[in-house]
């Protein structure tokens, strides 16, 4: 599985979609090969079937949206609210832990598993956070990964 550092390109948010246009170097065989994809708001990954230099190009020279405007012209203030302690994370012994074969990406060397079952309920993966910081209805999967129901 490639990694986002093996790869060199650009990506973009066009409307609620993140388009990606990207050289890829595969660590293992030495191969590269382009890679242009669209990942859709439910985190679907759709293939193009295009150049890679081609959506590379088209990328670049898309003009801005009116969020990345916004985004830009937007002064940048520092939050200075206080930092409010989220309740511990609910203790699982492992044994009720039920890790999905699929993986869907990796964190500090880790591997995302797509789901967990908990207790009988499947999980899917939601997000990562380095601070393991997990609202109610969550579950916090090796230190760092945020699943939900």
């Amino acid at each position: 599985m490639l990694q986002a550092n093996d790869m060199l390109g650009i990506a973009r948010l066009v409307e609620n979609h993140i388009a990606i246009a990207a050289k890829a170097h595969c660590p293992k065989c030495d191969a590269e090969f382009g890679v242009c994809c669209i990942i859709d708001d439910e985190k679907k990954v759709r293939r193009l079937i295009l150049p890679q230099f081609a959506f590379n190009l088209y990328l670049r020279n898309l003009p801005l949206q009116a969020a990345e405007i916004e985004a830009a012209a937007a002064p940048r203030e520092v939050e200075t609210t206080p930092v409010v302690a989220s309740p511990a994370p609910r203790i699982i012994s492992p044994a009720n832990i039920q890790r999905a074969i699929e993986v869907i990406g990796s964190y500090q060397a880790k591997p995302i598993p797509a789901w967990v079952v908990v207790d009988g309920q499947q999980l899917n993966f939601d997000r990562v956070s380095p601070d393991a910081r997990v609202a109610d209805g969550e579950f916090l999967l090796d230190g760092c990964f945020i699943y939900r129901g």
